[in-house]
């Protein structure tokens, strides 16, 4: 028998790693470019591609961001040596800061926007069965979770990712959680509440969750040509809207806790007016408490608008709190309940318009992830798929934020309406609380962007296309909205 010589190659620094395609999954390895290399690399170009030997797809492998980043400051050198302590100016690790693609200088406003970015494009709940996703997007989270705390930051600055007590035993915060508050932030608080869509939103996509579960493990499905929904026996049905009736209720709970705060909030600031005009007795007072009352609504105001959609926000709260100190200014005064209606006709015609915008948009984000799930199948190239997925985030956002600006409308509405009509109070009580009310939504529909700021879903994504062309040019000749009345 003839002997076997196998040949050798010289020993090189391969990186394993997995084909991110969901049609391929195959584990391979590549040799990451030289350091001289990558320095070469034009100066828009901020990372390199691998090219999967089994698909003959391209896709960004872990890291490459900073291999580039480190030729660049190396001077296409390979530099061994690392320090052991780095500073705030210049971290010793840089891999959170990457993750987010923000640099070592960002702002927590800047780091803040750019995990909202990837956030929607890289959710769990919108690439089912994806690992690498839902990799990618707990590392997300705790590259926010440590550079959104000050403290943290400082840490990782100096020691790295491997510093103790850096990231929390018990795991992070429900994501869910986080898209909760995503829009106006701890200062909209006692205006708002917490916004619940995401929650809600989460408990959807779970449930379709659970039915794919149920028919991948063989149960039965209903009979009929393309139908899909397992059949349930009389004892799981019953079950089913037994927890169905218990998250109903709990939801309604946590409804009414939430309008009993924001109640309690909002006629405490309304105070500030009703009780210094009530004690007043004199026309030219009563102008300087009102003139007072407006200065100090602006102040707040103006501090509110730099929050997350904060101008947004103030202009949806805002338009109810005008809306419903109107409607119950004329249902009570000289044209009576005819004024009233009126008033309440024109704001149902807003919801409606509101929920049609909503569901268009939805719809919209829905026809782009179908897009982009049937090109992975069929192959796409890197170019394609990041402008569909820059799409899928800016609509996600702008999905996002509309259905949370109708639940805010909605509780702003019953929060108005509780306290316009408390029962417990005097009709002259109730006049100058929705004095008051219309002062402070008048206000807040009045509040504008900053000149040096751009739109707020454009801090998001930038899709260099034509329509994105237009939109920008329409927010920038817009007009500040007007009174709804």
């Amino acid at each position: 028998m003839a002997s076997i010589n196998v040949a050798s190659r010289p020993k090189q620094p391969y990186v394993s790693v997995s084909c991110p395609y969901t049609t391929c999954r195959s584990s391979i390895e590549y040799l990451p470019p030289s350091a001289a290399e990558l320095a070469a690399l034009p100066s828009h170009e901020t990372s390199f591609t691998v090219t999967c030997c089994t698909c003959s797809k391209q896709f960004e492998p872990p890291g490459a961001t900073k291999l580039v980043r480190d030729a660049r400051k190396s001077g296409g050198k390979d530099v061994a040596r690392k320090r052991r302590i780095g500073t705030d100016d210049n971290p010793l690790d840089m891999t959170y800061y990457d993750i987010l693609g923000v640099p070592a200088s960002a702002t927590l406003e800047e780091i803040k926007k750019a995990y909202r970015k990837l956030a929607i494009k890289l959710h769990p709940d919108k690439n089912p069965n994806d690992a690498e996703v839902e990799e990618k997007f707990k590392a997300l989270a705790t590259a926010y979770h440590v550079l959104s705390d000050a403290e943290l930051r400082h840490k990782y600055n100096e020691f790295g990712a491997s510093t103790p007590g850096l990231t929390p035993e018990d795991g992070f915060v429900d994501p869910e959680e986080v898209f909760g508050s995503l829009f106006g932030g701890e200062r909209f608080a006692d205006i708002i509440g917490t916004i619940s869509i995401g929650k809600d939103m989460k408990e959807a996509l779970q449930q379709d969750s659970d039915d794919l579960e149920r028919q991948a493990n063989g149960e039965e499905v209903a009979a009929g040509e393309g139908s899909t929904k397992p059949v349930l026996t009389p004892e799981q049905k019953a079950a089913k809207e037994e927890k169905e009736r218990v998250q109903a209720a709990e939801r309604d709970k946590q409804r009414q806790q939430r309008v009993a705060k924001l109640v309690e909030k909002l006629v405490r600031k309304l105070s500030i007016y009703t009780e210094s005009i009530r004690s007043a007795n004199d026309p030219t007072l009563e102008r300087e408490v009102e003139k007072s009352f407006r200065e100090i609504t602006r102040i707040d105001a103006e501090e509110l608008k730099h929050e997350s959609y904060g101008v947004e926000l103030l202009h949806a709260v805002g338009f109810v709190y005008s809306a419903k100190s109107k409607h119950y200014l004329a249902s009570t005064g000289f044209l009576g309940s005819f004024g009233g209606v009126f008033h309440s006709a024109a704001s149902s015609i807003h919801v409606v318009r509101e929920t049609v915008s909503t569901v268009r948009a939805a719809l919209e984000l829905k026809s782009v992830f179908e897009e982009l799930a049937k090109a992975e199948e069929q192959g796409i190239t890197v170019e394609r798929k990041r402008e569909l997925e820059e799409q899928a985030a800016e609509k996600g956002m702008r999905a996002l934020f509309k259905g949370a600006k109708l639940e805010v409308e909605s509780v702003i509405r019953e929060v108005s309406e509780a306290v316009l009509y408390d029962a417990s109070i005097g009709k002259e009580t109730q006049r100058l609380r929705a004095q008051a009310l219309g002062i402070v939504g008048e206000i807040y529909m009045a509040v504008k962007k900053d000149d040096d700021k751009p739109a707020e879903v454009e801090d998001y994504v930038k899709v260099d296309t034509q329509a994105s062309k237009q939109r920008e040019k329409a927010q920038s000749q817009s007009s500040p909205p007007q009174n709804p009345w």
